[in-house]
């Protein structure tokens, strides 16, 4: 299957995109073919790259699958990046065009996504001819752009099997039915919203809710509105709703799914206190379409990110020889149809990350235990050596999150003449408490060792973050 035939198995009256706009799946089937219509007149042809930049909308869906039914490649872009930065990824792709919904200087064409949905539906373009026959599913059809933490954004390149494979392999763990209505709250352009809610939404008949805020009142609002099924967020979303929500609006969901960064257990038994419902925590990368592993609904446990997906591969590569020891922190490696064709453009990062066998570096820390469920335990460029001692952000952190009235937190390496690196805090605190850094190093003391609680504690209203809700530790470090 290639990835833009998902819509085609539903039946024509079921809705399959509800929120501002109600869509069936015989309506969206006649739109994407009158988008294909019209960016076939405007020169995509099999293998043009062409740039996505827009908010959640239906229109999104609209280009995304026409575009790869051409048997060209979508590049969808974070809708947070600036004209510069956007240029920079159109320029590295070779970009025949970039379709958006805000006005950008940029140095390809660009067409804005209302005046082609327009055109698409007002003019009688010729009609495109049918996909490329030969074209496989082992060929590229999106560049998924890293978000550029570790420098220059690099263009995973992935392909129709990666995209199809992967649902098929979530899907199997988060099951999806055509009466499910899925929460559509990720942004559309990031990896893990287009493959856990669009594609996995489409490929299954179910309905997506497009909610364009992330304001938890409005979420909430939404998923009482429209009878939510299945929500799937980042982990300042459920920290919100564990604040505000209340339990009764919740009852219809059925799987709560959080991915994108680790979630903290205080935040994760904050929200079960308060809906009596688990939320089964997911990991993933860019790289591997995304979703590599997904906490099971009958097996739960907390600090887990569950084991891999069925089809997917996963090992911990340790300087250890023998097999592996329970318990025993390395590399994370996953290994599956899911895992990218590579980096465009870039042989040497490819190399560096891609084993000739298969096996895809993630440069997260990590462990399994004797069901080999997966702990995540940092990344590795977070890993803070102080004196020659490993030191773990995140388990600081989860402490840090223990401590009554602390709202979110991060912990970087800081550099130190003496020590090589030292620890630093930032910390950001609930409405109504006071930030007291004396009561936060008291409770590390009884719980941490010593070389582990930060030298520094740097209060903050607000931590940097990306679109997708993951906190911007390089920005922190640039500080």
């Amino acid at each position: 299957m290639f990835i833009h035939e998902i819509i085609n198995q539903a039946p024509e009256g079921h809705v399959a995109i509800d929120g501002e706009a109600k869509v069936t799946y015989g309506e969206l089937r006649k739109i994407v073919s009158l988008y294909r219509n019209r960016l076939y007149e405007m020169g995509v042809r099999k293998g043009c790259r062409v740039g996505l930049y827009s908010a959640n909308r239906p229109e999104f869906i609209y280009v995304h699958l026409a575009v790869m039914s051409l048997g060209a490649v979508i590049i969808p872009i974070n809708n947070s990046l600036v004209d510069r930065e956007v240029d920079y990824i159109l320029k590295d792709a070779e970009a025949l065009l970039l379709v958006t919904d805000t006005d950008l200087t940029v140095s390809v064409p660009a067409v804005d996504i209302h005046d082609l949905d327009f055109q698409a539906r007002e003019r009688k373009a010729p009609e495109a001819p049918p996909f490329p026959e030969a074209l496989t599913e082992d060929d590229v059809c999106a560049f998924v752009y890293t978000s550029g933490t570790t420098g220059s954004p690099k263009g995973a390149m992935l392909t129709h099997k990666n995209f199809v494979r992967n649902v098929e392999q979530f899907t199997r763990m988060v099951i999806f039915k055509p009466e499910d209505k899925i929460l559509c709250v990720l942004p559309m352009f990031h990896c893990y919203g287009l493959t856990t809610v669009i594609h996995a939404g489409l490929m299954h008949g179910s309905t997506i809710v497009i909610v364009r805020t992330k304001n938890p009142t409005e979420i909430i609002n939404a998923i009482v509105e429209h009878g939510i099924t299945i929500a799937i967020m980042v982990p300042p979303m459920y920290n919100l709703l564990a604040r505000r929500g209340e339990p009764a609006v919740m009852k219809t969901v059925h799987d709560f799914i959080s991915g994108g960064a680790p979630i903290p257990q205080p935040v994760a038994q904050a929200f079960f206190d308060r809906f009596h419902h688990p939320v089964r925590e997911g990991y993933g990368l860019t790289e591997a379409s995304p979703v590599v592993s997904v906490l099971p609904s009958d097996r739960l446990k907390y600090l887990t990110v569950g084991p891999a997906i069925p089809g997917v591969e996963v090992k911990i590569a340790t300087e250890k020889e023998g097999p592996y020891q329970p318990g025993t922190v390395g590399e994370l490696m996953v290994r599956g149809d899911n895992v990218m064709k590579g980096y465009w453009h870039r042989e040497e990062e490819t190399k560096k990350v891609l084993e000739p066998d298969g096996w895809l570096h993630t440069g997260d820390l990590a462990y399994m235990d004797e069901d080999r469920f997966i702990y995540i335990v940092d990344r590795l460029k977070d890993l803070i050596i102080v004196n020659g001692e490993n030191i773990y952000p995140g388990e600081v952190e989860d402490c840090i999150y223990e401590v009554e009235g602390v709202y979110e937190c991060a912990v970087i390496g800081h550099p130190d003449p003496l020590r090589g690196q030292v620890v630093w805090a930032y910390v950001v605190m609930k409405d109504g408490y006071e930030f007291d850094e004396a009561r936060i190093r008291k409770y590390l003391s009884r719980n941490l060792a010593g070389y582990k609680i930060p030298r520094r504690f740097i209060p903050m209203d607000a931590l940097p973050k990306n679109a997708s809700g993951k906190i911007l530790k390089r920005a922190l470090r640039d500080k």
